[in-house]
């Protein structure tokens, strides 16, 4: 997957990004379901960058899917395994 540039994760800023992710809040949900919540504005990096995950996973599902190993996942699945793509980028642990 492409960072878009040496020091930026997606396309954004690193320290935009990690400034916006230590905003998260985690509270139970549910069924064993973790529920995160964060105040951002509307233009954030955060939102750009995730946005631009998502559409490389998209992407990668269609590749999948035209080579037999589809795996269906729900919009709200996607987006969930997207935001921690980015996090573990965005604190460049290795193999992300």
């Amino acid at each position: 997957m492409n960072d878009y540039g040496a020091d930026l994760v997606a396309g954004e800023r690193r320290d935009e990004l990690i400034a916006a992710l230590l905003e998260a809040r985690l509270s139970p949900a549910t069924g064993g379901v973790v529920r995160l919540n964060m105040d951002l504005p509307e233009n954030c990096p955060l939102i750009r960058a995730l946005m631009r995950v998502e559409a490389e996973l998209i992407l990668m599902d269609a590749d999948a899917m035209a080579h037999g190993r589809f795996e269906h996942r729900t919009s709200d699945q996607r987006r969930a395994d997207a935001f921690m793509a980015l996090a573990l980028r965005a604190a460049d642990i290795p193999g992300t």
